[in-house]
């Protein structure tokens, strides 16, 4: 699936448009294909930049879809093992955790959670894996602003530390469990991110950058210097992570916009005395189709090809503008509707039998007033539906938080034209849900109405919220035409 990835810092915004080329096996090294890419330099005002990310979305060569690295951005990042304990309640520790690291109420900050698995150690309890990354919210949302004004869609939101961990879930390690540090190199700040098998155990990043700043240029500090400084921050991170994980860190990966990047790889070598190499190369790319310019900034460009082609799993958007973004699909979906289209099902989330209950009476009536406004006059429109009967499914919708609200969003975004989403169900199913999708292919011509049916499932499962379905998807010649389709899928809560 197309995405772009915008890649922002004070001096620079880099924007790629790239998707995965093909699917992969796990252990596999994510290849992928370059579509589009630009470097905007010279950010004199958040209205230059609007101007210029608005120029490239009107064109059209961009996937409107973005996913956005933010430099520069106040954050903070950790890795955390954590008594046994339900998700529920890992998740707020790791969030009150997070804001209290930054100083901040929980209310003024973002906070996203990824959690790992079970780690067991001789003489002590079992307990969790739970990586936590944490910005405040107000510099978020004013840093994405300029790239909402543009016409992008913003789907995610992450910082260099949780960009490295993109890249490092598309590099192959050469052995299963080798430990690999990456560090990405901008004009005023570090990042450096250790990861396992595609999993985070180190996130740090550091208010120093390859540049000197007293200038309105940037000018590249003495190599020397900044290998002294990078390796004594590398050392002390490797030591800290000796204290919980075994391995030793085996490589270290460079990446960034930092001019002549592989100058430092030989210092860096031999003060850390392993393998040090740079990001420069197009290995992982499909260079058969990559666009003219690329191959000769492939390190500055690593970061948003990354987030486009394999999005980190924590997410910082904040969570007002998803469930507001995702009442605004929940009603773009009502109003797409054509003749054939029956009805909008808000997500199930069923706690006990009696909420289930109470939600799919919630859905019935809006099936039937649906039903009803089309008996009248064609197909029904997001205003048709009376406000009390619209407002208590897109409530619940809203209150399952980011996750459900990029669930919501991955479907609508898979759906070619002519498929309407009928009903959306998220069931508990232990530590995962049970995602049951129900759509319709409504086109004139009933071969048509496959192909576009197929597409569709074809999206679902290159997505990576969808990649394990339950079973094989039903396909079912609707009665008035179109083809009726039904999905199940296993996705991590």
């Amino acid at each position: 699936m197309r995405r772009t990835g915008i890649d922002l810092s004070s001096f620079r915004c880099n924007v790629v448009d790239a998707e995965p080329s093909g699917r992969r096996s796990k252990g596999e090294p994510g290849a992928f294909r370059v579509h589009h890419f630009a470097s905007i330099t010279h950010l004199d005002s958040t209205e230059t930049l609007t101007n210029e990310l608005k120029a490239l979305a009107a064109h059209g060569s961009f996937s409107r879809r973005a996913w956005v690295n933010l430099w520069d951005v106040r954050s903070s990042h950790q890795y955390l093992l954590l008594p046994l304990a339900p998700e529920s309640e890992l998740e707020s520790k790791a969030r009150h955790h997070g804001a209290s690291v930054l100083g901040m109420s929980d209310l003024d900050t973002t906070v996203s959670t990824w959690i790992g698995g079970t780690r067991s150690e001789p003489g002590h309890d079992p307990k969790r894996e739970v990586s936590f990354f944490a910005a405040g919210s107000a510099d978020i949302r004013a840093r994405l602003q300029p790239i909402a004004d543009a016409g992008f869609l913003v789907e995610g939101v992450t910082t260099p530390c949780g960009a490295l961990w993109s890249e490092a879930r598309l590099q192959r390690a050469s052995l299963p469990g080798e430990v690999c540090a990456h560090v990405a190199i901008g004009a005023s700040q570090t990042a450096v991110g250790i990861f396992a098998d595609g999993s985070l155990l180190y996130a740090r990043d550091f208010d120093w950058g390859y540049a000197t700043l007293s200038t309105r240029t940037p000018e590249t500090q003495d190599r020397d210097v900044l290998a002294n400084r990078l390796s004594t921050e590398l050392r002390w991170s490797f030591l800290y992570l000796k204290q919980y994980w075994e391995q030793d860190v085996s490589q270290v990966l460079l990446c960034g916009d930092m001019p002549e990047l592989r100058s430092l790889t030989a210092p860096l070598i031999e003060r850390l005395n392993i393998e040090v190499e740079t990001l420069d190369t197009l290995e992982g790319i499909d260079a058969a189709s990559l666009p003219d310019g690329f191959a000769e900034d492939a390190a500055t460009l690593r970061l948003a090809s990354s987030i486009a082609v394999e999005p980190p799993p924590v997410n910082l958007l904040p969570l007002e503008m998803t469930a507001s973004r995702t009442s605004r699909l929940a009603l773009r979906v009502l109003a797409v509707g054509t003749a054939a289209a029956v009805a909008f099902g808000a997500f199930l989330y069923a706690r006990a039998d009696a909420a289930r209950a109470g939600a799919e009476q919630e859905l019935e009536a809006v099936r039937r007033e649906m039903s009803s406004l089309q008996t009248e006059g064609g197909a029904a429109t997001a205003t048709s539906v009376s406000s009390n009967t619209q407002k208590a499914p897109l409530e619940a919708l809203d209150a399952q938080g980011p996750s459900m609200a990029r669930l919501l969003e991955a479907v609508a975004n898979a759906a070619p034209p002519g498929v309407t989403l009928r009903s959306l169900r998220a069931l508990p199913d232990g530590p995962d849900w049970r995602v049951e999708v129900d759509a319709f292919a409504a086109v004139r011509n009933q071969i048509v109405s496959q192909r576009t049916a197929d597409q569709f499932l074809r999206a679902l499962l290159e997505s990576p919220m969808f990649g394990e379905p339950l079973g094989p998807p039903t396909l079912r010649d609707g009665v008035t035409g179109g083809v009726e389709i039904t999905a199940s899928y296993r996705v991590r809560k």
